[in-house]
């Protein structure tokens, strides 16, 4: 029998899984080993389909989890069973526990920023002549210019990154920040936050929404901590 692997936990009862169903409708429980126990359902077809009902089931699953314990989650479509599960936690254990220590009481709250607007010109396209030399010259102006233009949209991603980090360090107990200079978001950050501390990170990003109008805030949050969970089985989401 194939298993469905949601997250891991060292703190969750059965009773925080009491009416849970998983993909396919299976109820989601627990499967114990060396004081750790993962989160499954039964699950019959390989690879997981990625449907929108089988995406809201594993996000459900989770939710749950995380609304009693801290978890540690694992990637969609993860699939296994028992052997290899038990296998998997006896080997992994100390590491599992260690994982479970650092978020611990934590949820990861995202961050992406924007330009509001485009803060440089636009590149001017080369100059048109009959000549080849000419042509050459324009090529190359056009080509340093594409250059200089990398270098500052890296050097202000990265402004914009350390910036974010400043101002949200005394409330994000880790962060894991992703630079994206070429394309629409240029920043994306994770944060592990206290959820004590959730009201306070949200206001103190409402602050930095006004210090900085001209950039755009994109917020979620509270999730399992996806993040800071490198479990040997997820990847990034």
């Amino acid at each position: 029998m194939s298993l469905y692997v949601y997250c891991l936990s060292d703190e969750l009862g059965e009773a925080g899984l009491a009416g849970v169903r998983g993909l396919n409708g299976e109820p989601a429980r627990l499967f114990a080993c060396e004081g750790l126990a993962a989160v499954v359902s039964r699950f019959d077809e390989a690879p997981a389909p990625v449907t929108r009902e089988h995406l809201l089931a594993h996000n459900r699953v989770n939710a749950q989890v995380l609304a009693s314990v801290t978890p540690l989650p694992f990637r969609f479509g993860t699939l296994t069973d028992e052997p290899r599960l038990t296998a998997y936690l006896r080997e992994r254990a100390p590491d599992l526990r260690a994982l479970l220590a650092r978020v611990r009481g934590g949820v990861e709250m995202s961050v992406k920023l924007m330009w509001q607007a485009s803060a440089g010109a636009a590149s001017e396209a080369p100059a048109q002549s009959g000549g080849g030399a000419a042509t050459g010259t324009a090529f190359l102006l056009a080509k340093r210019r594409a250059l200089l233009g990398e270098e500052e949209a890296r050097r202000r991603a990265g402004e914009l990154a350390a910036w974010l980090d400043a101002r949200t360090s005394d409330l994000a107990r880790d962060s894991e920040t992703r630079l994206h200079p070429a394309e629409t978001i240029v920043v994306r950050a994770a944060h592990l936050v206290a959820r004590e501390s959730v009201a306070d990170y949200r206001e103190r990003l409402r602050a930095l929404r006004a210090e900085r109008p001209d950039l755009r805030f994109l917020t979620s949050g509270p999730w399992p901590p996806y993040s800071f969970s490198d479990t040997g089985q997820n990847r990034e989401r």
